[in-house]
């Protein structure tokens, strides 16, 4: 199996669950936003990303880094309760 290049970065943002700092995970594919204390992720195709957050105007390409954080950040927050429903 080939390792795939992924970038990771630590946000401000907390997890739900536990009050750790969430991670933002690129990889080739998929966006994802997850807590590495405890394991909880959410992703994102690329392609959707493309086709939801980006505005293609003239000579620029605008991202909606609010909105996509935001998207991502309420996914994340469904099944950390989810989850504590579960427990």
């Amino acid at each position: 199996m080939v390792s795939e290049e992924t970038s990771k970065l630590e946000l401000s943002l907390k997890c739900p669950m536990c009050g750790s700092n969430l991670q933002l995970i690129e990889n080739s594919t998929y966006v994802i936003l997850g807590c590495p204390h405890c394991k909880i992720y959410t992703r994102m195709t690329k392609k959707h990303i493309y086709r939801n957050y980006i505005e293609y105007g003239g000579n620029y390409i605008h991202l909606k880094w609010a909105e996509l954080i935001k998207e991502l950040y309420i996914r994340i927050s469904g099944k950390a309760h989810q989850e504590s429903n579960e427990s």
